[in-house]
Formats: structure tokens, C-alpha cells, sequence
């Protein structure tokens, strides 16, 4: 018997089975959908796939090429036929034509009639117009792929590369941004005319009686439609924008025309929601965006001047966009939830209670301790029953000197019945200069003291500049 090396017969193996040439490639320029214009079932055109085969061809030498979709997508059965793969010899000898083999939602299967014979890599067939019918680009950061392989015409074996050359055909992105930078130049006015902390320091785009703050929506129009149009602002209903925070003292009347608007023109959109409440929203509709990229937006909130805004407020902003397109889902916009935050040129000092009871030789006082230069205060009283009124005295405003200063507590209010309340004390002064404590005490008998609460204690600066 005749033996044959094992290199020999390694060889003679790789030539049957045709796996040696692994040359082939597949190159595609997937195309970019946006989330908001495109559902699992809206039909997409794929863009142009182009596969070079890495084996030669000789006259005749015909072979198949089948292209599927990935798994759990689906192809148009028509789009097979329509979108016939064209034959090109890469600036080399060869020809070739083309005619479908079968078709179905799984795969397009094309036989490759060779004429003239062709070299490694010089073989080129380009697949254009082929429709995925369903698939999984209605989410953002999906992805779509195609793998194609090419067997010998009986398709028992291949006679290029050994697997299906893959690759990514579409993916999603979110069409629509809301970019809500942090706006820390609010500042509310202890000076105020209408009284402390009522109004703002007209500053960074501020007036005394408006307080703004912007934002910016992005329409990417770098994107497509499921109809592989480009992505605008035709592509949405509405946005809903929604502002959440403390709305205590300013008014969210949007419709008014100093609160909320999108867009260079400023329109003006409608709101729900009044008075204290902890949330306030807008609606732009498509017509006040711009078609494509940023259109700038602008939150104004307007005192109404009848009490104190407080020294410090932070307010979120956030959006949903709205598809135009049947079956999408609404998109939510995280937007920012420290996105506005108001300073003062002064601080609170508050205790939950006190007492002004001067009689048998109570003493019920305020201490305060002034590290910096003196500060201009005022005092709010709040009685322990809505049926009783408060009575302010001299002392309900004045000035804290540098150092110490005492303050009888009869002197700032008194009560039409009872001694006991609340008080608040705003101070034009920074949070780290002014310490305060209210003391009650027998005479000749210990003293109790409580020590007033700075609610926002992250402020540390004055004078107009945000604490």
C-alpha cells in the first residue's frame, strides 16, 4: 500500500473544503436612526452592503451568495428581487450576472453565473435597496446586523470564509437632548423696597422683579426617519418641559409672557400649575423648535412682592418629548435636578419657637453674635393660632453692630393673646458672620437657651453674589 504524508494530505483537504481562502470582506456605512422617528415594525431601507469575494473565479466557476438578516428581524420577500445585488470586477478582468435563487422574510439567496473568471478580490457584488420589515431599532442603542456567506452552487460547502461575514447595518441614538447647565446667578435682595428678600438683585440677566434662567433642546439632524429622511423638528408633536421646586412667593403664569419660552422669536407657551405648588410645565410645540440643532429656551419666574423668597431655592428641569410617529413612545429627558440655584445677599436665622413673656421677672431674649461689619435685619413673627395677631414693635427691624447685640423679645412683637410664637430673622449679612440664640430665663434662676437654625447653611458670601 502507497503512503501519503499528512502535509500532503492536510492540503489536499483544505483545497476540497475551500476553507484556506479567508480573504473575503463585507463593508457597509450603517445608518443612524433617531429613537424618536422609528418603531420595530416601521420598514427601513438598508444601506448599500458591498462583499468582495477573496477567491478566484473561473469561467463558469458559478457559486451562491445568501444574505440574512439578524435574529429575530425580518426581510421584505419583495425587497429580494427589487434590490438585485449588482456585479463589479474591481478595475480587473471578470464578469458575472446575477438572478435570484429564493426569497423569503429569513434570508435572499442569489446564484453568481460566472462568464469571465476573476481573480482573488476582484469580484465585488453591491447589495442595495434590501427592506428590513421588522427588526429591533425602535430603542435606543440598538443595533442591526447582516451576515453573508458564499457557497458553492449546490451550497454544500463554502468557498470563501469559513462563517457569514457580519456586520452592523443600523443603530439608534436619541434624536432629541435637553442640555439644562446649572445657573447659580440668582440672587434675592434683602434691600428690596417692598420689603426683605422680596424681589431679586437685578444682575446676570435678573431683574428685580424676573429671575431666569435658560436651557438648550438639541434636534440632531445628523439622523434619519424610519423612511431615511432626515431627522427634524417635523418629526415631533410637542415637548413638555416640567420645573420642579419651591414656587412659593412667584407667579407661574406662563401665559403671561414672562415665564417660559422657546426658541429666537420667545414664543410663549402655555403652563399647568399655579401658586406654591411643587411642580410647573410648558409645552413647545414642533413650530417653536428649530428644525434642526439647538433652540435656546428661557425659564422666568416673577415675584409676586409679598413676602420673603428665602435665601436659597434649587429647581430641576426636565422634558418629554412627544413623537409624532404612531407606535413611538414618549422620550423622558433627565435634564438636570440641580439645574437653577438661588443665592441671597443675606441670611435667615429661625427658631420654632419663643417666648416674649416679660412678667415676674422673665427674661426672653435674642443674642447675636456679629463676626463681620454691621448688618441691617428685620423680623417676622408667627403666632401659635390663626385667630391671634401679631403686633410688631421698635425692635422688629435695626441693625446688628459687629460684636454682640441683645434684643428683648417684647420689643420685636407681641401676641393678642398668649406669649408664645416663631420668628424668622433676615440679616444683610453673610451665613458665617451671624450666630444667634434665644434665652429664657427666671431672674436669679438658670437660664435655658436655643440656638436659631440657619436653614440653608451652604450660604457663605454677600453682597449680591449667591451664598
Amino acid at each position: 500500500m502507497k503512503s501519503f504524508s499528512l502535509k500532503l494530505l492536510a492540503v489536499a483537504a483544505a483545497s476540497a473544503c475551500g476553507t484556506a481562502a479567508m480573504a473575503g470582506s463585507l463593508a457597509v456605512t450603517p445608518s443612524k436612526y433617531a429613537v424618536e422617528a422609528i418603531t420595530n415594525s416601521s420598514p427601513v431601507t438598508l444601506p448599500t452592503a458591498s462583499l468582495t469575494i477573496g477567491v478566484g473565479r473561473t469561467d463558469a466557476q458559478d457559486f451562491t451568495v445568501v444574505i440574512k438578516p439578524k435574529t429575530g428581524s425580518t426581510f421584505s420577500a419583495a425587497s429580494c428581487s427589487a434590490a438585485l445585488p449588482t456585479y463589479s470586477n474591481g478595475g480587473g478582468a471578470g464578469a458575472a450576472t446575477v438572478s435570484l435563487k429564493r426569497a423569503s422574510t429569513a434570508e435572499c439567496a442569489y446564484e453568481i453565473d460566472v462568464t469571465t473568471g476573476f481573480d482573488a478580490n476582484n469580484g465585488i457584488l453591491n447589495f442595495a435597496g434590501l427592506v428590513l420589515a421588522s427588526h429591533g431599532l425602535g430603542t435606543v442603542a440598538a443595533t442591526e446586523t447582516i451576515g453573508v456567506g458564499v457557497w458553492d452552487l449546490g451550497e454544500t460547502a463554502r468557498i470563501d470564509n469559513s462563517a457569514d461575514l457580519t456586520n452592523t447595518v443600523g443603530q439608534t441614538y436619541q434624536g432629541v437632548t435637553l442640555t439644562a447647565t446649572q445657573d447659580t446667578g440668582t440672587t434675592t435682595n434683602v434691600d428690596d423696597t417692598r420689603g426683605p428678600l422680596f424681589g431679586f438683585l437685578a444682575a446676570n440677566d435678573d431683574t428685580v422683579n424676573i429671575a431666569s434662567a435658560n436651557f438648550a433642546l438639541n434636534i440632531n439632524g445628523s439622523l434619519l426617519t424610519n423612511a431615511g429622511a432626515t431627522f427634524t423638528n417635523a418629526a415631533l408633536t410637542n415637548v413638555t418641559f416640567t420645573v420642579t421646586g419651591d414656587f412659593d412667593g412667584v407667579s407661574t403664569n406662563f401665559t403671561a409672557g414672562s415665564n417660559a419660552s422657546v426658541n429666537a422669536a420667545a414664543m410663549t407657551v402655555t403652563v399647568a400649575g399655579t401658586g406654591a405648588s411643587t411642580t410647573a410645565s410648558f409645552t413647545a410645540t414642533s413650530a417653536q423648535l428649530n428644525a434642526t440643532g439647538v433652540t435656546d429656551g428661557n425659564v422666568g419666574l416673577r415675584t409676586l412682592g409679598t413676602k420673603s423668597l428665602g435665601t436659597s431655592r434649587t429647581y430641576g428641569l426636565s422634558a418629554v418629548v412627544n413623537p409624532a410617529l404612531a407606535g413611538v413612545a414618549d422620550q423622558n429627558l433627565a435634564g438636570n435636578a440641580s439645574w437653577w440655584v438661588w443665592g441671597a445677599n443675606a441670611v435667615e436665622l429661625r427658631s420654632a419657637f419663643f417666648n416674649n413673656d416679660t412678667t415676674n421677672g422673665n427674661f426672653t431674649r435674642f443674642f447675636f453674635q456679629n463676626t463681620g461689619a454691621a448688618a441691617a435685619y428685620s423680623a417676622v413673627c408667627y403666632s401659635d393660632d390663626d385667630a391671634k395677631t401679631v403686633t410688631y414693635g421698635t425692635a422688629k427691624t435695626g441693625t446688628m453692630r459687629s460684636g454682640q447685640t441683645t434684643i428683648v423679645a417684647a420689643d420685636i412683637c407681641t401676641f393678642s393673646a398668649g406669649q408664645r410664637g416663631a420668628i424668622t430673622f433676615t440679616v444683610n449679612a453673610p451665613v458665617s458672620n451671624i450666630k444667634g440664640v434665644y434665652q429664657q430665663a427666671l431672674n436669679g434662676a438658670a437660664a435655658g437657651y436655643i440656638a436659631l437654625e440657619r436653614p440653608y447653611g451652604n450660604n457663605n458670601t454677600s453682597n449680591g453674589k449667591n451664598f
